[in-house]
């Protein structure tokens, strides 16, 4: 009798931000704006925040809404 392997199910592709997007993403980490992000497939960046709960950011709307907190930031 022969065994046969138990297909594994492939991973989901990791989605990935553009250049700019990531740029922006760094200096903000970098400033203390934000302590972490992730990019999720249905609501756009999880932006993670010291001391405060995550929101949800919609990719279109990214770089207005770092500027907006590195305004308030500063």
């Amino acid at each position: 009798m022969k065994r046969t392997k138990a297909v594994v199910p492939a991973a989901p592709a990791a989605l990935e931000c553009s250049p700019g997007d990531r740029a922006l993403l760094i200096d903000a980490y970098r400033r203390g704006v934000i302590a972490s992000w992730k990019r999720d497939a249905e609501r756009g960046y999880r932006l993670t925040f010291a001391g405060r709960s995550d929101e949800y950011v919609e990719v279109a709307n990214l770089s207005r809404y770092l500027e907006k907190l590195g305004g308030s930031a500063a």
